[in-house]
């Protein structure tokens, strides 16, 4: 039996342990405390076991741009989850990616990681669409600056949608022992902006909160047990 196998063991004694029977009670507390003790394992480093972490693409490497961290620091409330902007080596080895990295109690950073992938996917068609369609006519600064201001409406409306989720004092616990033990050494960082030259319009913002509203996410094929976000 390796660490990890034996820190799921005692996870499962000490569950057990809750029993209303005293002596299996009392049974799977004592192989806990007998595990701990075999394979060194301390309260933190246990509590830290209960917590999960799920990586997803950014469309940066570095320095995201606001609205898509929005949408990142929206999925991870809904689900309970602290957030992080990591950087780590792509699949082929060849480049170094950022992404956003969603850290809960099983299984909800991995729904937060499926739900912010739908979410970014139809926000990147969104605003593919709506430069085609309403912007072609910008000068290439603008297009995007605008473009940004479309994104920030959008997901204004899917953080309506949304409700932060309430963690248990247990899950707050195994969450920030996850942090210190993974995480220790965090800094905060100013997302990228892009202003529109000229005379500033609200037209792009209302556009973004319209489409935004029919935003949804459905659970596909082999996805993560969710409950549906959104309307239809």
């Amino acid at each position: 039996m390796d660490k990890k196998t034996a820190i799921e063991k005692i996870r499962k004694c000490l569950a057990l342990s809750r029993s209303s029977e005293p002596h299996e009670a009392a049974a799977a507390l004592r192989q806990a405390q007998k595990l701990m003790e075999q394979f060194g394992i301390d309260h933190p480093e246990l509590l830290a076991a209960g917590a999960r972490e799920e990586w997803s693409k950014s469309g940066a490497a570095r320095r995201p741009v606001r609205y898509e961290v929005a949408l990142a620091s929206v999925v991870a409330g809904a689900y309970g989850c602290e957030l992080l902007f990591t950087r780590q080596v792509n699949s082929t080895c060849t480049d170094i990616v950022g992404g956003y990295t969603f850290v809960g109690v099983a299984p909800a950073s991995e729904v937060a990681k499926y739900t912010f992938d739908v979410f970014a996917r139809q926000l990147r068609v969104a605003r593919r669409d709506y430069i085609q369609t309403k912007l072609r006519r910008c000068g290439p600064k603008n297009k995007t600056a605008r473009a940004d201001e479309f994104c920030e409406g959008w997901v204004y409306a899917v953080r309506m949608q949304l409700q932060d989720a309430v963690r248990t004092v247990e899950h707050t616990a195994m969450i920030d022992a996850y942090m210190r033990a993974h995480h220790a050494q965090v800094r905060e960082f100013e997302p990228r902006t892009r202003d529109v030259s000229g005379r500033r319009t609200t037209d792009d913002h209302w556009h973004g909160i319209e489409q935004g509203r029919s935003a949804v996410v459905r659970p596909g094929v082999g996805a993560p047990d969710t409950r549906r976000i959104g309307h239809v």
